[in-house]
């Protein structure tokens, strides 16, 4: 299940690793990032949101990420 905002912020932030984990399908993940609810939100292979974020966080944590990459 992919959201508009994921997508959205994969089309603005190209350089940025976006992925959106279904605990259905990656139940590996879970346990590993203390993840219990579907979907995750992963940024650079961090967790960045356990859930569904605002668009507005979505965005705001990945220009936090792109300055931290230094972009």
């Amino acid at each position: 299940m992919v959201f508009k905002a994921v997508e959205a912020a994969k089309d603005r932030f190209p350089d940025l690793e976006i992925r959106e984990w279904n605990l259905a399908e990656h139940s590996e993940v879970g346990p590993r990032h203390g993840v219990m609810a579907t979907p995750a939100v992963v940024i650079n292979g961090r967790l960045a949101f356990r859930g569904v974020p605002k668009e507005a966080a979505l965005l705001e944590r990945l220009e936090a990420a792109r300055n931290a990459a230094g972009g």
